[in-house]
C-alpha cells in the first residue's frame, strides 16, 4: 500500500470529518494522532496535525451539537440531577443545603446547587438547577 505523504488540497475538514463520526461516536477520547491514523487507513494520505485538529472539532460539534444552542435550552428544566446523586442520596444525613452561584461572564444567570453530606461527613452534590439573575427591575 503507498501512501501519499503530501497536504492534498481537496482533502478538506469536511471530508475528514466524515471519515471521523464513527470513530469518535464509538469512543469520546480520540486522540490526534488516531484521527491522523483513520484518515491514512481511509484515504491513503497523511494529513496535518491542524487538520485533525479542525476535524475532530467538527466532528464534536455535529455529535454533541452545539454547546451554546443546548445551553439556552437547559433553563426549561426545573432542575436535573445524576443517576448516582440520586442512588448516593439514601446514605446521606438527613439535612440538605442549597446555594447558588452566579455566572458572570457570557450568561447572566444563577446555578443553584443542592448538597448533603454523606456518612463520611463529604459535601455531596445531588441536584442542579440554573435560573435568570435577579434585577433590581424584578424587585420594583
Amino acid at each position: 500500500m503507498d501512501i501519499f505523504n503530501g497536504n492534498l488540497f481537496n482533502l478538506n475538514v469536511d471530508l475528514i470529518s466524515l471519515v471521523l463520526i464513527p470513530h469518535i461516536e464509538s469512543t469520546i477520547r480520540y486522540k490526534v494522532k488516531e484521527c491522523i491514523t483513520s484518515v491514512v487507513h481511509v484515504c491513503w494520505c497523511t494529513i496535518i496535525k491542524r487538520k485533525a485538529l479542525l476535524g475532530r472539532k467538527r466532528v464534536f460539534d455535529i455529535v454533541n451539537a452545539n454547546w451554546n444552542k443546548s445551553f439556552v435550552v437547559l433553563p426549561r428544566y426545573v432542575f436535573w440531577a445524576f443517576k448516582l446523586s440520586i442512588d448516593g442520596f439514601v446514605h446521606c444525613r438527613p439535612r440538605i443545603s442549597i446555594d447558588g452561584i452566579p455566572v458572570y461572564e457570557k450568561y447572566d444567570i444563577k446555578m443553584l446547587i443542592v448538597i448533603g453530606v454523606d456518612a463520611n461527613s463529604q459535601i455531596f452534590s445531588l441536584a442542579f438547577s440554573i435560573y435568570a439573575n435577579e434585577s433590581q427591575e424584578t424587585w420594583t
